[in-house]
């Protein structure tokens, strides 16, 4: 699937039009401001498969401690644990990129520029380390703020701003080509969290022999839709 096409389809299905009110609604300022984590926070989504629209685990997020300005998170999925790490606005340090292994980000991974506000974008190169292996990869993340959707999900029904993000992981090598990943995450200014998250990745089969209309060298890694279902704290 052409990428484009793919990310019309990802705000389409997630639920949300392509073009979306450059202006907030009523009550709502045009420049949303980042939100003040707290050690107790704690978010509970679920999770579906884009495609087929099947149910995958339940995610549950909670902040295990704020020092300076790193947010230290503890995620339950699937009857798995795993630490991840933030800035204050929610951007990276550590965590897994999608449909790919856990790193460690260099400059922070900007899933978010607060403030927020339609139209907004940026373009940043980060380094990526593969605590694992060691290996690091050259990052490149262009965001935008694509504008304001109102958004039904378990835990109730949200104004949110839409930040779409078009990520190249440096990934390639021999037989692949890097990982292309599309993100769009629904943040809520009343809560101070994502309420719907929609991430998809593919990539370059360099082996691949397809020479009819029928066959395509890109290989799809995953589509997956998180949705609120609570939130709380302390």
């Amino acid at each position: 699937m052409n990428r484009f096409v793919l990310l019309c389809a990802m705000l389409v299905t997630a639920g949300c039009a392509t073009s979306l009110p450059q202006v907030p609604p009523a009550g709502i300022s045009a420049q949303v401001v980042a939100p003040a984590a707290r050690a107790g926070d704690r978010w509970t989504y679920a999770s579906r498969d884009g495609y087929t629209g099947i149910s995958q685990d339940s995610i549950d997020y909670r902040v295990t401690s704020v020092q300076g300005d790193e947010v230290t998170v503890e995620v339950q999925r699937g009857g798995r644990q795993s630490i991840e790490r933030y800035t204050r606005e929610g951007n990276w340090r550590e965590r897994p990129m999608t449909n790919l292994q856990n790193f460690r980000y260099d400059p922070a991974y900007p899933a978010f520029t607060f403030p927020l506000e339609a139209g907004k974008t940026w373009q940043t190169y980060v380094k990526a380390t593969d605590p694992a292996t060691g290996s690091t990869y050259r990052v490149r993340i262009d965001g935008k703020v694509m504008g304001w959707d109102k958004v039904k999900v378990p835990a109730g029904e949200f104004d949110a701003i839409v930040v779409q993000r078009q990520v190249y992981a440096g990934n390639a090598d021999t037989f692949r080509g890097e990982e292309t990943i599309l993100e769009a995450d629904w943040y809520a200014p009343r809560i101070g969290a994502i309420v719907r998250r929609s991430a998809t990745s593919s990539y370059l089969d360099k082996r691949s022999s397809c020479s009819s209309m029928n066959c395509s060298p890109w290989i799809n890694s995953g589509w997956t839709i998180s949705e609120l279902e609570s939130h709380g704290g302390r």
